[in-house]
């Protein structure tokens, strides 16, 4: 009987990088997919696109278009209130898109900037068909010019049994925007639509401002982002995850005064995509800025991609470095939607326009993702290897303790899947 072989290889590798790297080596190509645009969500099933887009009249509607920017209709042109109408998002199943509408009685030059898609004051959810032929209000929110509420953001449980959003509950003393709460409701579109048993969150030190965001895989947590850490202003907020069974509270970014919001999970729940003003100087954004919303006049923002538990930060766009070729000025990158095979991301910007008279513009852009640099710059370290052999078969195993080494030419990290090995050896890999 042969005699088992057992070698013991100790690898050392130099750890490299930052907690955020910059750079945009990880995106292949930018394309404009529409002009005006504003927030999106791509649906998976039926491969559409929802966003919103300021028409002639200035207010915003929802749209829907092919991913290269095709067949674009209205969804909301009419049969539901014709003011600003925005923030849509997908029923996983197809046949549904959710969305905020300004209420008919909420009228002034301040009650319209106020109730834009993403600020959301004097606005309801609105459920429509696909086909904008039937609509439904789902929450019935008086108009108010002196304590208004307010509704952004709506997103659907991966099921579609599940509504979140965010809301403003009323006027708080010291705050820029405000009382605010994480909703989660029963969506029920037997016989209609309607929700029930609405969920009240309001996790952190404080309750100033949530956006929603995502549910998780399998819908257990919800992905948000907002100002939870006592005296941050509104322009730090940070990504959280919140476990709604356990009220765990995750905070998946530290940065008490860097801008981090738009957060979504990849199609698989890997990885995170979302903008962040790191890397982009001090802004100076003041209480007043965020009080009067002239803080879109200072802010810059960039897209990222990190794990979805919070680690490997890596910036993915360039627009504000004027040294890169997607160079665009002061641009805020803002809502983001993954392609439903995960290589894909389609974003808005905004960017500064003389020539129109609000001074800036905006447009959805298609960024297709290089994963192979996104894996290459995954942190090193360093890590013990026992390589055992033996007739049957060849094991490899993790000594303490286990960190992510690269191994040679054969090791290969591949996106979503982990470590495989190109040689043609049969390798076992045993993770610890």
């Amino acid at each position: 009987m042969r005699k088992n072989v057992m070698a013991v290889i100790v690898i050392v590798v130099l750890i490299t990088g930052c907690a955020r790297q910059g750079g945009n080596s990880r995106t292949m190509a930018i394309t404009t997919v529409t002009e005006y645009g504003k927030s999106l969500d791509w649906c998976h099933t039926n491969n559409l696109i929802a966003f919103g887009k300021m028409g002639d009249d200035s207010y915003y509607d929802v749209y829907v278009m092919n991913p290269d920017g095709s067949n674009e209709r209205c969804l909301t042109c009419s049969g539901c209130p014709q003011r600003h109408n925005g923030n849509p998002a997908w029923h996983p199943s197809g046949e549904y898109i959710v969305f905020t509408a300004q209420n008919e009685d909420a009228v002034g030059d301040e009650i319209d900037r106020i109730a834009i898609p993403g600020r959301g004051v004097n606005c309801n959810l609105w459920v429509a068909t696909n086909d904008g032929t039937t609509f439904w209000q789902l929450t019935n929110h008086k108009t108010s010019f002196i304590n208004p509420k307010g509704i952004i953001h709506p997103q659907f449980s991966h099921d579609g049994n599940k509504l979140l959003w965010a809301e403003r509950l009323q006027n708080k003393r010291g705050t820029s925007w405000g009382e605010w709460a994480l909703k989660v409701a029963d969506f029920i579109s037997d016989d209609g639509c309607h929700l029930d048993n609405i969920q009240v969150y309001q996790p952190g030190e404080t309750s100033s401002f949530y956006e929603s965001h995502a549910f998780s895989e399998d819908d257990p947590k919800i992905l948000f982002s907002g100002n939870l850490v006592a005296d941050q202003l509104e322009s730090g907020l940070d990504i959280y995850e919140l476990d709604l069974k356990t009220q765990q509270l995750t905070r998946l970014t530290e940065t008490f005064e860097d801008w981090d919001e738009h957060a979504h999970y990849s199609p698989d729940g890997q990885r995170i995509a979302w903008m962040s003003s790191t890397n982009l100087e001090n802004l100076g954004i003041t209480f007043d800025d965020l009080r009067y919303q002239t803080w879109g006049l200072k802010l810059k923002t960039e897209l990222w991609v990190m794990d979805a538990n919070g680690s490997n930060k890596q910036q993915l766009t360039s627009f504000n470095g004027p040294e890169n070729p997607e160079y665009s000025g002061n641009v805020i990158v803002s809502d983001s939607a993954w392609s439903p095979d995960g290589t894909k991301i389609a974003a808005t910007i905004a960017y500064k326009d003389l020539k129109n008279r609000q001074g800036y513009s905006s447009r959805i852009v298609l960024i297709e993702l290089d994963f192979q640099e996104i894996a290459s710059q995954k942190p090193f370290g360093v890590g013990f290897l026992t390589l055992g052999i033996t007739d049957e078969q060849t094991k490899i195993s993790w000594g303490l303790p286990v960190v992510t080494v690269l191994l040679f030419d054969f090791l290969k990290w591949q996106p979503f899947g982990g470590w495989n090995f190109s040689n043609s050896i049969n390798f076992l890999f045993i993770e610890v």
